[in-house]
């Protein structure tokens, strides 16, 4: 079981139950094997030859699938338990991995590879906020996520630099399957403690139609600004890899800025805690949006490096503030859904994300239109 360390006594949330000393223990084991891969997902698919808007076409398929089969991911929690539905979502990534493996010889399999994906998120994510919303405590909920998201954090410190290493002396398979064995291991913990399943009622159509009602519109439209995580996670790794040219230095490159985050993910998750969590998301999604914006204009090595750090840095703090209000307007009997339809949020917003870049960038610069949409879509923020 993790234990908090001492010298963080008022950042950290020192006593847990053991229900989130579980998902902590699995979130850092899945974390650690994704973010030796996430880094250079789209630099392998850069270096097969895939140009910008073709990983975004991938991507949007990804995320698109994605929407439409998160409710029943969100069914299956409210069935089965977030336990089986985690332990699912491995096996699911474990054939994403293999999948990229693949694309170095089947190229059909870039049309496969996404839709696994979205099925691992659609096992993982729903179980990941039904587990935390249950056991979490409102009056703590920050310092409980910025907890978890910094050892999140701190994964992606390790994570790149292994995956740099791995991929610059033994190449792209063995870390994809290097991955694959740790993500099989993860979801172990989850069963340390014996929990029986409560099968609730979850009703697909409703839960699809969720983020459309006119109730939740203003919420819809402020998740949208989660789609700037898309570029974060494609086309920004895609220019920093052209600007640094080694991936080895690029996994110490973003690792040292991760160390950074982690640090000041803690206080995110304390200031979230103390100030009205609304006002922490504004001066958030503002600030990312600046970081976006000044992107475009980051040509050299130390301003890639400060720009790569205070966006990641913004990032999290909207982050940690988002899924705590999120967490918050979750009631007792609402956990399945509610979850379901945070993620709806990323879906749609990455969707629309995608789809811009790619209509977009026929006719500019791809990397300027896609960070210029990144701190424009980091202001729809402000309407949560």
């Amino acid at each position: 079981m993790i234990r908090q360390h001492l010298h963080f006594p008022h950042y950290f949330k020192i006593h847990l139950p053991v229900q989130l000393e579980e998902l902590y223990l699995t979130a850092a084991l899945m974390d650690f094997a994704g973010a030796a891969i996430a880094l250079f997902e789209p630099i392998f698919l850069w270096t097969l030859g895939y140009g910008i808007r073709q990983i975004m076409m991938f991507y949007l398929l990804l995320y698109g699938v994605y929407f439409f089969v998160l409710p029943l991911g969100g069914k299956f929690v409210a069935r089965y338990g977030p336990e089986r539905s985690i332990m699912v979502s491995t096996v699911c990534l474990v054939g994403y991995f293999l999948a990229l493996v693949g694309i170095q010889v089947y190229w059909w399999l870039f049309m496969v590879a996404p839709i696994l994906f979205a099925l691992q998120k659609t096992f993982y994510w729903p179980a990941y906020h039904f587990e935390f919303m249950r056991y979490s405590s409102k009056q703590e909920r920050g310092r409980e996520f910025s907890g978890i998201w910094a050892i999140t954090t701190l994964m992606y410190v390790l994570g790149p630099v292994a995956g740099g290493f791995v991929v610059k002396f033994f190449g792209f398979t063995p870390l994809f399957v290097g991955a694959a064995a740790i993500i099989l291991l993860s979801s172990l913990p989850l069963f340390a403690t014996k929990n029986l399943p409560k099968p609730e009622a979850y009703s697909y159509w409703n839960s699809l139609r969720l983020p459309f009602r006119r109730r939740y519109l203003k919420s819809t439209f402020g998740y949208l600004g989660l789609g700037g995580e898309l570029i974060g996670m494609t086309v920004w790794p895609i220019f920093i890899f052209l600007i640094y040219g080694d991936l080895f230095n690029l996994g110490l490159l973003v690792g040292a800025a991760a160390l950074v985050t982690a640090v000041t993910t803690l206080v995110a998750g304390k200031w979230t805690d103390r100030t009205a969590k609304r006002r922490v998301l504004s001066i958030s999604a503002i600030s990312e949006a600046v970081t976006w914006l000044l992107r475009i204009f980051a040509r050299f090595p130390p301003f890639v490096f400060v720009l790569d750090t205070l966006g990641r840095i913004t990032h999290n703090s909207v982050f940690v503030s988002l899924t705590a209000m999120t967490y918050d307007r979750a009631h007792d009997d609402d956990y399945s859904w509610h979850g379901v339809y945070y993620e709806q949020g990323f879906a749609l917003a990455k969707s629309l994300v995608a789809v811009l870049v790619i209509t977009l960038s026929a006719a500019a610069d791809p990397f300027n239109v896609a960070f210029l949409l990144a701190g424009l879509f980091s202001f729809m923020h402000l309407a949560f």
